[in-house]
Order: C-alpha cells, then sequence, then structure tokens
C-alpha cells in the first residue's frame, strides 16, 4: 500500500479526539443517583416538656407528741360572809381544797375537776363543789348541814395551799393574795397555826422546824 496522505492521518486524529471527548462528557456528566451525595440529616433536639402532674409529697416522719406537764392553778379567798378561807388546787383533772377558820373549823377535801366542775370530798364527809374558769371559782362548801358559799380568784405564788403532815399532827396554811395568812393547827386539838415562811415553806412548832408542801391539786389523803 502507498503512504498515507496527511490530510488522512489528521482527520483520524481529529476523530479520535472527538470519539474521545465524547466519552469524557458521558463520564462526567450529570451525576448518577448512586454518586448523588446525601444530604446531611439535620437532628432538632427535643425538648422536654415540664411535668405539670405535681410531685409525690415524701412522707415526713410525725413526731409522737409528748404530753406537756400539766400547770396547777391555785385559787384562794375567803367565803362570802367571811365565816371561813377556802384554797383550791386543780392539777388536771384533780383538786384538792382546804376550808378554815385559822381557829378550830377546818377541812382538808379531794375529788375532781371535769369540764370546769368541781367535786370535792373530805374523809369525814365535807364537800364542796363548784365551777372554775383561768380566773376564778365559785361554789359552796357544806359541813354538817351549814353551807358556806365562796367565790374567789386565783393566786399566784407566794399565795396558795400548804400542808405538813405528820403521825401526830397535820398542819394546813391558806396564803391569801394580801400576803395574810390562815390555817389550823390539828394535833388532835385544833388551834391557830403558827406563822409559815412561804420561801422556805418553813415554820416553828415550840422551838420544832417543820417544812410544809405546796399542795399542787393531785395528791390523795
Amino acid at each position: 500500500m502507498g503512504q498515507r496522505s496527511p490530510l488522512v492521518t489528521l482527520a483520524a486524529t481529529a476523530v479520535g479526539l472527538v470519539a474521545l471527548l465524547v466519552v469524557n462528557s458521558t463520564q462526567t456528566g450529570s451525576p448518577t443517583a448512586a454518586g448523588t451525595a446525601a444530604a446531611p440529616v439535620t437532628s432538632t433536639p427535643t425538648t422536654t416538656e415540664p411535668s405539670t402532674t405535681p410531685p409525690t409529697p415524701t412522707a415526713v416522719p410525725q413526731k409522737t407528741a409528748t404530753p406537756s406537764a400539766q400547770r396547777t392553778t391555785v385559787y384562794a379567798g375567803r367565803t362570802t360572809e367571811r365565816e371561813a378561807s377556802v384554797a383550791i388546787a386543780v392539777k388536771g383533772d384533780r383538786a384538792v381544797a382546804y376550808v378554815c377558820d385559822g381557829r378550830r373549823l377546818e377541812a382538808w377535801l379531794t375529788g375532781t375537776f371535769t369540764t370546769g366542775q368541781l367535786a370535792l370530798r373530805s374523809r369525814t364527809g365535807e364537800r364542796l363543789v363548784g365551777t372554775a374558769t383561768a380566773k376564778s371559782a365559785v361554789g359552796t362548801f357544806t359541813l354538817r348541814g351549814r353551807t358556806l358559799h365562796f367565790a374567789i380568784s386565783a393566786a399566784g405564788p407566794p399565795a396558795g395551799l400548804y400542808r405538813s403532815a405528820s403521825n401526830s399532827r397535820t398542819i394546813g396554811w391558806i396564803v391569801l393574795p394580801d400576803g395574810s395568812q390562815v390555817g389550823v393547827d390539828n394535833d388532835g386539838t385544833p388551834s391557830a397555826a403558827p406563822r409559815l415562811d412561804p420561801g422556805s415553806r418553813i415554820a416553828s412548832i415550840d422551838g420544832v422546824q417543820v417544812t410544809a408542801q405546796s399542795i399542787t391539786g393531785d395528791e390523795t389523803f
């Protein structure tokens, strides 16, 4: 065969270039589905809504209430006709009363105090009944068929009711709100009680000192 002409060679080269361009265009054209980059997924943070249900209260252990000490209230004064003096000590639902005239008449009574009502009795049958509030006590004292009325007031220390007792004698004192005293010393023959020092609760009988007890209302005798 004879030699190719330069034009033929140039034409062949041009055709090759065109074919190469076509192939390259096909490979770099519109991206296929497989080559498409996936769009990044934006993660939306989840917002926690505040709970509308009230929290369950935590059980708090309850303290056991311990009863407080019962306070004594003492009433002291004279009967309406001033025949005698009366002192009543109340503590809780119990009460003690003493009635005396400072010479011979005297009686110790014990009993109850319920819903404001006093009901007391002595060993020898005397009775005291009445009502009491935080400030006063009103009632009657019955002795051998005789009834004495009283309306007395609450009194703070040293006013109050005092007692000294032994096998041979019993002494009772009523210290009134004005500081005066009334009492009976009963050793079998009642007589006026010696003077009592309310601060020390000591009295002297024939040179012998005796100590009195401050009556609170819950005693039994």
